[in-house]
């Protein structure tokens, strides 16, 4: 299940969800697995595999986005707020 038609990490973190889109894309077999999971994991097992998501984020910041896209998202999310 997905909340709203929107993916549960996109819900939970948007600026993760860019770090789990370039893992998945560019990650050797484990982090692009995980990624991949915790891309499609639902409301119910998201919680479980979020934890160790940041810890992966913040052992493989290659994958983090880009200055610009991050600031794209702070100004999406400062409208909907």
């Amino acid at each position: 299940m997905n909340l709203g038609g929107f993916l549960i990490a996109q819900s939970d973190n948007p600026e993760l969800l860019e770090w789990l889109a370039k893992a998945v894309e560019r990650g050797g077999g484990f982090v692009s697995a995980v990624a991949r999971a915790g891309l499609v994991a639902d409301d119910e097992n998201y919680p479980l595999i979020r934890p160790l998501l940041c810890v992966l984020r913040a052992k493989y910041p290659a994958y983090e986005p880009t200055e610009e896209v991050k600031e794209e998202i702070r100004r999406r999310n400062q409208k909907s707020a």
